[in-house]
């Protein structure tokens, strides 16, 4: 996904869910406020069977919102009216004074810094101390910002009234401290999801939760528990299936997914086989971290090919592209382009420096310094169309991976065609 298309999705979203909430409270609040309450019990089990979900898939991020939504929102109809309640029926003085908002907030300011946080895969115990650190986190923040709210208020209409000036946070949505937290949370937020995509959904609750905060009523919060709910559960089903369509590694589609692409194809086609020039050897050399790195760069030049290209991890050093619709001419030039670009760019790796002496010496000294060392990656690449407009794509395959063997036999990091 491009950047300026990752913006345009950005935006959609977090416009139509923002649009959806406004509607609904400000037209139906009166019809949908019954019987919106009366889905809170299925909404939390809702959420809570994502955060099992997400605690089997390991993915905290939706984890960690699901969860926090969840207990928001029972905290709201049933946690918080009934301490208040039992405060009332003491006559004792309020202690805490937390309310839904604060609970909202402290989960926003919280999301980027979770969101940083990477938890290692497999392992459902780290997982599970990941979602109780949060929570312990979360109600904890809630509490501060519950403290430290009247505070700054009490200092903000102080400074606006030293200097004569109109306090604008009397008639503003959010508090001086909400604004503050908000701002610097968003900055954070957009930082994360330009850099993964896949978080997308985390930027919309964000600012449904905003919304929230700032005209807080039992049908927003209800409609956040609604939307959040879809938006988590759409996150941790694309998640499964990228994690069994997509390579790991390289973040492009596998062999599985060209395999169900291939029967989408139409009756006119061109492979293209791509083979990573002396892989083993450079592995060798340099090491598999280095050679990781190799695979990486050269899936991303190849994902960016233009002319209907869809790019597949065929399996080890080998990529496959596939053009539907297209014939050999139509791709030559375009083959041809993205060999000089990957041929062309000057992969900077750090190699450390081998010393000579034994073993035991080596075990004892400390580690050798690290340096640069510019090195080219070439790729050797074989190109076959479909023949007499036949839909059937492994021959077209094998005759590009023929293709591809006549172009290391001539020496790599050339084009050959069936």
């Amino acid at each position: 996904m491009t950047a300026r298309n990752s913006i345009i999705s950005m935006l959609f979203v977090c416009l139509s869910c923002l649009a959806t909430m406004f509607f609904v409270e400000q037209r139906w609040h009166d019809q949908v406020a019954s019987p919106l309450s009366n889905l809170v019990p299925f909404i939390s089990i809702i959420l809570f069977v994502v955060v099992i979900f997400t605690l089997a898939l390991r993915q905290a991020l939706t984890m960690y919102v699901a969860s926090i939504i969840a207990l928001s929102t029972i905290a709201h109809f049933y946690i918080l009216p009934y301490f208040s309640e039992q405060q009332a029926l003491a006559n004792a003085p309020l202690m805490l004074k937390l309310q839904t908002e604060h609970l909202l907030m402290s989960f926003i300011v919280l999301l980027p810094i979770f969101g940083l946080i990477t938890i290692p895969a497999h392992r459902l115990i780290k997982s599970f101390l990941y979602l109780l650190g949060s929570l312990i986190a979360w109600v904890f923040f809630s509490i501060v910002i519950s403290k430290a709210e009247p505070i700054v208020i009490e200092v903000s209409t102080k400074v606006f009234s030293s200097i004569a000036m109109h306090n604008p946070f009397e008639t503003f949505w959010f508090t001086p401290l909400e604004f503050a937290l908000i701002c610097i949370t968003m900055v954070a937020m957009l930082v994360i999801v330009l850099g993964s995509h896949k978080n997308l959904y985390l930027l919309a609750i964000a600012v449904m939760a905003g919304y929230v905060i700032a005209k807080p009523s039992p049908v927003s919060i209800v409609l956040l528990a609604c939307l959040a709910s879809l938006l988590c559960l759409y996150s941790a089903i694309m998640n499964s299936r990228n994690m069994a369509f997509n390579d790991e590694l390289t973040s492009i589609p596998a062999r599985r997914s060209m395999t169900q692409y291939a029967d989408e194809l139409s009756r006119h086609f061109t492979v293209v086989m791509i083979d990573v020039d002396h892989f083993k050897r450079f592995n060798d050399k340099y090491g598999h971290d280095s050679g990781d790195d190799v695979l990486k760069l050269v899936a991303s030049k190849i994902a960016k090919t233009r002319n209907g290209a869809r790019a597949f991890r065929y399996g080890g050093e080998e990529f496959t592209l596939v053009f539907d619709g297209k014939y050999i001419d139509d791709v030559r030039e375009t083959i041809e382009d993205l060999r000089v670009e990957i041929e062309s760019y000057p992969m900077a790796i750090r190699v450390q420096k081998r010393s000579q002496k034994s073993a035991s010496q080596s075990r004892n000294r400390r580690q050798s310094p690290l340096r640069q060392e510019i090195v080219k990656v070439t790729c050797s690449f074989g190109i076959a169309e479909s023949l007499s407009g036949s839909k059937d794509f492994k021959p077209t395959l094998k005759r590009a991976d023929n293709a591809l063997y006549k172009a290391k036999k001539a020496g790599r990091n050339c084009v050959r065609t069936a």
